[in-house]
């Protein structure tokens, strides 16, 4: 059963949990979360898999991301099924990740991953909380290298040479 009310309060959460990582704003990402989550990124983030207290998803987030420059993660053709107290949102994600630091060459400096993604909610007494979210992984263009070579600082990026 969808319940159309529920349906656009699931969608805004989903829309808040990429939202708010792009922004590094790191109180609501937490917010958002339950307080242990199942995590599969498809081997894009291999610290954040399988049941994840909801604060070291948090940590690996902003270990991650946090250093990269500019981040844009947009998602669409989104599919909502609301059974009760219990949602799932399915997507079509692009993950935008940038550091000029790396350089002026966007097959270095630029990261895009494109993927299907699904999340799933659990109404809770403080609203709905992310519960489980997989990413598989269709295809990438640039540097998929970007988020160690920031990691390790733009002077030791592994910059493909010719």
């Amino acid at each position: 059963m969808n319940q159309p009310n529920a349906a656009h309060d699931v969608l805004n959460i989903v829309h808040a949990y990429f939202s708010s990582a792009d922004a590094r704003d790191w109180d609501t990402y937490r917010r958002l979360h339950a307080d242990r989550v199942e995590v599969d990124f498809g081997g894009v983030n291999d610290d954040s898999a399988g049941s994840v207290a909801a604060d070291d998803m948090l940590r690996s987030a902003r270990e991650l991301l946090g250093p990269v420059h500019l981040t844009q993660h947009m998602i669409s053709n989104e599919v909502i099924t609301v059974d009760g107290d219990e949602a799932v949102v399915a997507f079509y994600e692009q993950a935008l990740h940038h550091h000029p630091a790396l350089g002026d060459d966007p097959g270095v400096n630029t990261w895009v991953l494109y993927g299907r993604g699904e999340h799933r909610l659990r109404r809770t007494d403080d609203g709905w909380r992310l519960v489980a979210a997989k990413l598989t992984p269709v295809h990438q263009t640039g540097n998929a290298n970007l988020l160690a070579d920031v990691a390790r600082g733009p002077s030791q990026a592994k910059i493909p040479r010719e």
